[in-house]
């Protein structure tokens, strides 16, 4: 898998960084940083919980056709790194305690976390 660096423009506070629930689905889902944030926004103050809860974003995710998968492994039953899974879909990925998005061969983030295993992820089906 290759490192793309995301491209911050339409990231409401340029200077929050901890966005990763945010930006990754916004990446997968095709949408503005804007309207996943209000979505999500809503999502969270109909459930009450924050917008980055795992019910909250899961719900979100799941709404809008994405779909859990197992984590991939090895032949020894380990978890794959992201930088040795040959994932060519589009995807958001669980990695110790961070998001990420993948699309088509390429992880897509503020930064390279390729080194880290792909614990379970979320595929787009549904374009």
């Amino acid at each position: 898998m290759k490192y793309q660096a995301w491209n911050a423009d339409d990231r409401i506070c340029k200077t929050f960084k901890n966005d990763c629930v945010i930006r990754s689905l916004s990446i997968v889902l095709g949408e503005s940083y804007g309207k996943v944030f209000r979505d999500l926004m809503a999502f969270g103050l109909e459930m009450g919980a924050y917008p980055n809860h795992d019910k909250v974003w899961i719900a979100y995710a799941e709404d809008q056709g994405l779909v859990k998968r197992k984590p991939p492994r090895n032949a020894q039953g380990k978890l794959i790194k992201l930088a040795d899974w040959d994932f060519r879909g589009v995807a958001i990925v669980r990695n110790s305690r961070h998001l990420t998005a993948v699309e088509h061969g390429y992880l897509i983030d503020t930064w390279d976390c390729r080194y880290r295993p792909v614990n379970s992820y979320w595929e787009r089906i549904r374009f």
